[in-house]
């Protein structure tokens, strides 16, 4: 297993984090004075986390809304958080959203890389998360996926192509 990034957007504030493998939370960023440094997180129950911040025990409870949206209250104090894990920021860096609405859609290189495999031919209709291409980059594969259901329109690379940042990659048309 490995740490999992997430950023969480709160009110106007967004914080990306890290779980770690042994149940830690660690901020990214320095956090704001006087906020919390040493913070772990255990799941108790469903809906229910125990939270260790700075040594004192303090309980959540947490409400899955609609897709990455949740309501948290702590101490009775209710917010309402929405979650991004890595595969959601991801697709953010490609300049799109993990929810994307019908319409084009391009499917852009991440960071340089080589292409491995290219999973798709044109014409194909693709589903939700339905891998594209392998992209290999600073050692790690990496598998595009579609960011919603819809029609492979164009694509721009061949297996064994390298390719810079924010290459073209493949062209999708989305479906309402």
């Amino acid at each position: 297993m490995s740490d999992t990034s997430y950023r969480a957007d709160l009110d106007e504030r967004s914080f990306d984090c890290t779980v770690t493998d042994d149940g830690g939370l660690v901020l990214d960023e320095a956090p704001p004075e006087g906020a919390a440094t040493d913070i772990s997180v255990e799941r108790v129950g469903p809906g229910y986390l125990s939270l260790i911040v700075d040594g004192m025990s303090v309980s959540a409870a947490v409400e899955p809304l609609d897709g990455n949206r949740y309501r948290v209250t702590i101490n009775g104090r209710m917010t309402e958080v929405q979650v991004k894990d890595e595969r959601a920021m991801l697709l953010e860096s490609f300049g799109l959203e993990a929810d994307a609405d019908a319409g084009e859609a391009e499917i852009r290189a991440p960071m340089p890389g080589l292409v491995l495999d290219v999973l798709v031919s044109k014409g194909d209709t693709v589903a939700a998360d339905e891998g594209l291409l392998v992209l290999e980059a600073m050692k790690m594969e990496n598998e595009l996926s579609a960011p919603g259901p819809g029609t492979v329109e164009a694509i721009h690379v061949s297996e064994g192509d390298a390719v810079e940042k924010d290459a073209l990659l493949i062209e999708l048309d989305l479906d309402a």
